[in-house]
């Protein structure tokens, strides 16, 4: 209130000091232009009072004769007479004789006819004008103010001008007087209202350092908070510059001496494009005034950065701006997640870790299957390249087939560390492939030099420090090695009739016969860590029927091989969940697998709920391969094009990833598909999604024996 109360008085004291002022300077001009008029008036009422008295066709006659005479003599004495009763500077009467030139021929200050003087404004006499408005002029005898009166002749024709000036400079020398008044009494009111304002202040100011006292101690006790947080705190306007105050953890991260220097360039300092990305849209964030639409052009930026071997994660909100120019500014939160991304990695690795762990123990002789098979790879396939004559290209297909299903297998294991190398170990085959000079020799060299059996070694590092030494190296179960069953089995074969030995074989493979179902065992845990490192949601996968016992041996490859059918399901039929719930479907999606037996042959399904084949994706990647022209693809149905999913190379994403994108899976499939003597059938739809029927023979014992 006293802070009001102080402004109001100071305020009402401004606002009547002014008003005096103003007054008092009204009235001065006032008086001035008064004063002006006046003798304005005059001048002119002098010489219409002269221009009566003048005899006109004496007038003319000096004209014409240039000759002084009696009435000249006597018109000099009256206009002295005129000049000395009314005060006035001169009076005189002017005839001009060119447009830029005029005469006098009566003159109060002179006793000639006929001297000249050179027009500042030509023919200025003769303009009807100046005969009715008063004219100012300064000259070397005074600031002047002239009245004009016109002669006239007997024809109506303007023959001459009577001119009275006025000198006005004591106008000006007592303007300047009261003036000085006015400056005297501007002073006088100035020292009251400053004494008015010292009183009226004096309290103000002393609150007013107080409050400022505490605000510095605030603002330190802030600065001191944002110092201490652990996270740097900066702002800047549409310019990109970071303004002068920002905490010191922001020049920990970025560097010293950030006023004024450009955000983008700090963060992406090396890559140029990116610099661009973010600035532009940056610029677009502060264009936009739609706070819905800006939030869509934040989500483009970075959430999080690496710089200078540190994980920055960054936070963006608009606050209002500091500085007049703008309207809002851009504050930037920056903090230092390195270490807590270190022990999320950590954590992650543990927790992958300890699934491995886990499968290893529920499926501990699928896994000794599969590491024995792997050993043979790197034991047996890799040296017989050195010496292989086959074509180079069915090499390079067969062993990109093998290593991609080691692959997929090795990942429902979560032995995350083979799987990067097996993809490691993909890329450089396909950088031989693109030589010139690539052999089939070469490839196992490569193969060789890359030592493929470390990597195993290390996951049996991880495996035996957790199960103990010999979790691989010794079998402790209590079963009859299925070798020597099919010893067994040739043994009866040899020694026992027929149909006899036909019943005993029968009952002797049946001993190693397992359900079907158990060699799709691990898909459910495939399929669910698939969604989550995609992060997509799905029903866990469930396996319907498949209780029949086979012999496993049989199928074994081909179930290895359904590893990139249910990753295909996963990776690109199932969309992701903003897609689904815009398509009108559950947020989750959904893979199934089903197994019966129908007569003498397996039924197996395997399907999705998502977008269905992508078929002109499909028809475009074989005319990339060259597998089919554009005009032999235009002819293809849809039952044609779908086919061509296993094609080697063939795949309708852009880039391969740890998951897939290599056009290999669905080429494995086929090829063990067809080794086992199965069918397949595909059925297809937009937005309903994918269907895999397997056909597969369903062998009895003896059947398989014959």
């Amino acid at each position: 209130m006293k802070n009001n109360r102080g402004r109001l008085v100071r305020t009402v004291n401004v606002l009547i000091l002014a008003l005096l002022l103003l007054t008092q300077i009204l009235l001065i001009r006032s008086w001035y232009n008064k004063t002006l008029d006046d003798i304005g008036i005059n001048a002119m009422t002098i010489s219409r009072v002269v221009a009566d008295s003048i005899n006109i066709a004496e007038y003319e006659r000096l004209l014409a004769g240039k000759e002084p005479n009696d009435y000249f003599r006597e018109m000099q004495a009256y206009f002295k007479r005129i000049q000395a009763e009314t005060g006035v500077k001169y009076v005189y009467v002017e005839h001009q004789i060119s447009p830029s030139q005029i005469e006098y021929i009566f003159d109060s200050e002179g006793d000639s006819l006929g001297e000249t003087d050179e027009l500042s404004t030509p023919a200025a006499h003769t303009n009807t004008k100046a005969f009715h408005t008063r004219a100012q002029t300064s000259t070397l005898w005074g600031t002047l103010i002239t009245g004009y009166a016109p002669l006239v002749n007997a024809e109506g024709q303007v023959i001459g001008a009577v001119g009275t000036d006025v000198d006005i400079q004591y106008i000006y020398q007592e303007l300047a007087k009261r003036v000085g008044q006015i400056i005297l009494y501007a002073a006088a009111m100035v020292i009251l209202f400053g004494l008015l304002i010292y009183f009226t202040l004096s309290e103000e100011i002393r609150r007013r350092r107080v409050v400022e006292k505490n605000l510095k101690r605030t603002m330190q006790s802030v600065k001191n908070l944002l110092n201490n947080a652990g996270q740097g705190f900066l702002s800047f306007g549409s310019d990109l510059c970071i303004e002068p105050e920002y905490s010191v953890e922001c020049q920990r991260l970025l560097g010293p001496d950030l006023a004024k220097r450009n955000f983008p360039d700090l963060i992406y300092p090396e890559d140029q494009e990116q610099r661009d990305f973010m600035s532009k849209v940056l610029l677009e964030c502060f264009q936009e005034n739609d706070p819905a639409r800006r939030e869509v052009f934040l989500s483009f930026l970075p959430d999080a950065i690496f710089l200078n071997n540190d994980y920055i994660k960054i936070e963006y909100k608009f606050i209002a701006a500091k500085y007049q120019e703008e309207t809002q500014a851009l504050m930037v939160i920056l903090t230092d997640a390195t270490e807590k991304r270190a022990l999320q990695e950590q954590m992650e690795n543990e927790r992958k870790t300890l699934k491995m762990i886990v499968k290893a123990v529920i499926s501990r002789n699928d896994l000794l299957e599969l590491i024995s098979d792997y050993q043979r790879f790197c034991q047996v396939t890799v040296p017989q390249l050195l010496i292989c004559k086959e074509p180079l290209q069915q090499v390079i297909i067969d062993v990109k087939r093998r290593i991609h299903t080691f692959k997929g297998e090795f990942g429902q294991f979560e032995m995350m560390h083979m799987v990067r190398s097996l993809h490691h170990l993909e890329e450089e085959i396909k950088s031989f492939e693109q030589r010139d000079s690539a052999t089939s020799a070469g490839l196992g060299m490569l193969l060789q030099n890359l030592n493929l059996e470390r990597v195993l070694n290390e996951g049996f590092r991880i495996l035996q420090s957790t199960l103990g030494e010999n979790f691989i190296a010794t079998d402790k179960t209590i079963e009859i090695p299925e070798a020597k069953l099919v010893e067994l089995e040739d043994q009866i074969a040899t020694l026992i009739p027929s149909q006899e030995a036909n019943i005993l074989i029968t009952k002797i493979r049946q001993l190693r016969y397992r359900p079907f179902k158990k060699l799709l065992a691990a898909y459910p845990n495939t399929v669910e860590d698939l969604a989550q490192g995609l992060e997509k949601s799905l029903y866990p996968l469930e396996l319907e029927g498949g209780e029949f016992p086979v012999d496993t041996k049989r199928y074994r490859a081909f179930t290895k091989s359904l590893v990139h059918i249910f990753t295909n399901c996963v990776d690109h039929g199932i969309e992701d969940r903003e897609d689904r719930i815009k398509a009108g479907k559950e947020e989750k999606g959904r893979v199934v697998c089903e197994m019966k037996l129908v007569q003498d042959q397996i039924l197996l399904k395997i399907a999705d709920d998502g977008k269905g084949l992508d078929l002109e994706g499909i028809k475009q990647k074989a005319l990339e391969l060259g597998t089919f022209t554009a005009e032999q693809l235009a002819e293809l149905e849809d039952k044609d094009i779908i086919p061509l999913i296993f094609e080697d190379g063939l795949s309708s994403k852009d880039s391969a990833s740890m998951i897939s994108g290599r056009g290999i899976g669905m080429a494995i499939v086929k090829q063990e598909l067809e080794k086992i003597g199965g069918h397949l059938d595909i059925v297809t739809s937009p937005d309903t999604g994918t269907e895999f029927n397997f056909l597969l023979p369903m062998e009895t014992g003896a059947h398989s024996y014959n």
